[in-house]
C-alpha cells in the first residue's frame, strides 16, 4: 500500500532514508506481486546489493524466492470463484484456486518453494505481542487524526468521476475513514476498528515471517530479535547485510 502517492499519512510512508517504492503510482491504479517485482528488480540490477524493508509476506517471497507466480485473471472469473468459494474453510485460498481452474490456468506451486535468488541475510524484529498492540493503537490514533485529509481526497477524486482501485477503497485506515466521513462511523470507531484490523494483520505478518524463518533456515542468515536495539548490540548493520 506504501506504493501510492495520495496516502503517505494512512501508509505510513515516513521513514529516515528514502525507499524506492513508495508513493510511485496513483490510487487509481492497480498495484501486483507482479508489477511489485518488476519494479523491485528493475533496481536491483542497477544497485546489486539491496535492502528489503519488507511488510507484506507474499511480496517478499516472490522477490527472494524462484517460484512462478500465477497469472492474472479478469474481474469476471474472479467474482465467479469467489462466488463459487464462499462456503470453504478458506474462502479466500479456495477462491483463488478457482481463478485459476476457471482460467485454464495451470495449478500454482507454492510459494514457499524455489530456489533462493540472492544470496540473503534476514534482519526479523519480533516485538512481544503487547509492545506491538500499543504500538499498533498509537498509529491507528495517529491515522484517525492526520489521515481524514487523505480520506477526503480520495472521497473528491471518487465525485469528479475518479475509479479508485477497490484494494484501496478496501485497505486499513481508507475504508474506516472513507466510512466515517460519511457519517457511518464516528471518529472514535474508526480509529478502533483500524486498529482491531491492523491487529488481526499483525498477526497474520508474524505467522507469515515465523514461517519463512524456518523455511530459510540454513539456507539463509537470519536473526531474530525482539527490537531493533537488541540487533544493533549483536551486529552493525553492515555485518548483517554483508559487504
Amino acid at each position: 500500500m506504501q506504493v501510492y502517492r495520495e496516502l503517505p499519512v494512512i501508509t505510513n510512508q515516513a521513514r529516515r532514508r528514502r525507499a524506492e517504492l513508495t508513493g510511485i503510482v496513483s490510487v487509481t491504479e492497480d498495484w501486483s506481486v507482479a508489477r511489485h517485482k518488476w519494479r523491485a528488480e528493475e533496481i536491483v540490477a542497477h544497485e546489486g546489493a539491496f535492502v528489503l524493508d519488507a511488510g507484506t509476506g507474499m511480496y517478499l517471497n516472490a522477490l527472494l524466492l524462484d517460484f512462478p507466480l500465477a497469472p492474472r485473471v479478469s474481474d469476471e472469473i474472479r467474482l465467479r470463484a469467489q462466488g463459487a468459494s464462499k462456503d470453504e474453510a478458506n474462502p479466500r485460498r479456495a477462491s483463488r484456486e478457482r481463478e485459476l481452474e476457471f482460467a485454464g490456468a495451470p495449478a500454482r506451486g507454492s510459494v514457499w518453494d524455489g530456489d533462493l535468488r540472492h544470496e540473503t541475510s534476514i534482519c526479523y524484529i519480533r516485538p512481544e505481542r503487547h509492545e506491538i498492540d500499543a504500538a499498533i493503537t498509537r498509529r491507528s490514533l495517529r491515522i484517525t487524526h492526520d489521515g481524514i485529509q487523505e480520506a477526503e481526497t480520495l472521497v473528491e477524486m471518487i465525485a469528479c468521476g475518479a475509479q479508485i482501485s477497490p484494494t484501496v477503497m478496501g485497505s486499513v485506515g481508507v475504508r474506516e475513514l472513507v466510512e466515517h466521513l460519511s457519517g457511518t462511523l464516528t471518529s472514535e470507531q474508526a480509529g478502533e476498528q483500524i486498529a482491531a484490523r491492523t491487529r488481526r494483520l499483525a498477526r497474520r505478518q508474524m505467522r507469515w515471517f515465523d514461517k519463512l524463518t524456518r523455511t530459510l533456515q540454513g539456507r539463509a542468515r537470519t536473526l531474530v530479535a525482539a527490537d531493533s536495539d537488541q540487533v544493533m548490540s549483536l551486529h552493525s548493520m553492515h555485518d548483517i547485510i554483508g559487504s
